[in-house]
């Protein structure tokens, strides 16, 4: 691969976008979550075990797992969703990524509970830590020693990983669009992210037929980058997030979907051993 290769530099910047990128929509600018009193449970797909293949410039550089399932606590059913990431034996010689976020999200009120976002990433670890305050009406952001708090807005908000899991449920054909308030390092900032069309294309599973969908942030960036993203749902009902694509000054990095499970049985993709 010599002399054809990405330079180490643009390899570190794409394994930051795969960190704070590839699943979590970036806390830059984006949705608010639309309280919906009529919908019923659960509010997005749940008991699913999502693997990604994560390629940069069609190099493989890390894999992601997505699962969704519910957690009984104080006889509230709380529908959670977790992500792992972690960069590839070659990627990590470059740029380490050992990340983890959890998500909580409360269907009786249409908003976003809490997120945790924690990890590695190179040789920094990092915590982040976002709460929902609904009697204070406010979001509280936890980043080491530093708190900050934002105005909660009387719908609710959601955090990245809701905002994805959220759209698989609001969007279903070509030309609709939904808006959701999400929580962004500016407080809760409104997006609206549109099916552009609805094509066929090839998966690891045959050919489908996706719903791309387009996020269109007020800043017109994403991940604090100039850049456009593309989500594949699949448009039969189960909405299955195909792909995942970033266009970026710098390349283009995709997560691919290639196996679907359910959560019994299957392995933590950042197991201890694993490091």
């Amino acid at each position: 691969m010599a002399g054809v290769g990405p330079s180490p530099k643009v390899r570190k910047v794409a394994l930051g976008v795969l960190l704070g990128a590839v699943v979590t929509f970036a806390l830059v600018g984006a949705p608010r979550a639309e309280r919906e009193a009529t919908a019923p449970l659960p509010p997005f797909p749940l008991d699913e075990f999502l693997t990604y293949d994560v390629r940069y410039l069609g190099v493989h550089c890390g894999t992601m797992t997505l699962t969704s399932f519910v957690d009984e606590r104080n006889g509230a059913r709380i529908p959670r969703i977790e992500m792992a990431a972690r960069s590839s034996k070659f990627f990590d010689g470059v740029y380490r990524v050992r990340v983890r976020i959890d998500s909580e999200y409360s269907a009786e009120r249409g908003s976003s509970l809490s997120y945790h976002q924690y990890g590695q990433e190179k040789a920094e670890r990092k915590d982040e830590l976002w709460q929902v305050d609904f009697a204070a009406a406010e979001v509280r952001r936890t980043r080491g020693a530093e708190s900050k708090t934002f105005p909660l807005p009387s719908q609710g908000v959601v955090d990245p990983l809701t905002f994805l899991y959220r759209m698989r449920v609001l969007l279903k054909d070509a030309g609709e669009e939904a808006t959701l308030a999400m929580m962004t390092s500016r407080g809760a900032v409104d997006t609206v992210a549109q099916v552009v069309e609805k094509r066929a294309v090839k998966t690891p599973f045959g050919k489908r037929d996706v719903l791309v969908v387009v996020p269109r942030p007020e800043n017109e960036e994403l991940f604090s980058r100039k850049g456009t993203m593309e989500i594949w749902f699949g448009a039969d009902e189960a909405r299955l997030p195909y792909r995942v694509q970033f266009d970026l000054p710098f390349g283009k990095l995709v997560a691919r979907l290639e196996k679907v499970e359910t959560r019994a049985g299957v392995n933590d993709l950042l197991a201890p051993e694993d490091g």
